[in-house]
């Protein structure tokens, strides 16, 4: 599968790292769609991570389960903000990870809807791993 395949077909979230405002390194699993060749995501105007990308707009991101055969895609680029466009992001993200917008969490995340900010992250590099190959026939032990 490719890379381009595999953000639009998949259904985790991103893992977003960015560095805070004191300067330390923070990451934030974020729902995301992937189209025009850029990640979106929807958070609330009162989210930190605005205040931490509007300060600094490098990011790193991965998008990859946790369980294996381990697989995803990883990289860096730069965010910017949307205030426009959140609702629209909102919509487009409740449509992938809910497939509708009639579910009680749907319905709570519309209400706040105008209060939306979209995050756009343009990636500057993007690497995609595979490890199923290497790991056919490995149980791995997932009990806590």
């Amino acid at each position: 599968m490719n890379v381009n395949d595999f953000l639009t077909r998949t259904c985790l979230p991103i893992r977003l790292a960015c560095v805070t405002i004191a300067d330390w390194p923070i990451t934030i699993s974020l729902w995301y769609a992937y189209m025009e060749g850029k990640f979106f995501c929807a958070t609330q105007k009162n989210a930190m991570i605005l205040k931490y990308l509007s300060n600094n707009s490098k990011c790193g991101f991965e998008v990859a389960g946790d369980l294996p055969p381990y697989r995803g895609v990883r990289g860096w680029g730069r965010a910017k903000l949307n205030e426009t466009r959140g609702s629209e992001i909102l919509h487009i993200l409740i449509k992938k990870y809910l497939k509708d917008e009639k579910s009680q969490l749907a319905d709570f995340l519309l209400r706040k809807a105008e209060n939306e900010v979209a995050i756009e992250i343009k990636p500057l590099s993007l690497f995609h791993y595979d490890y199923s190959n290497r790991m056919k026939g490995i149980k791995v032990n997932t009990d806590k």
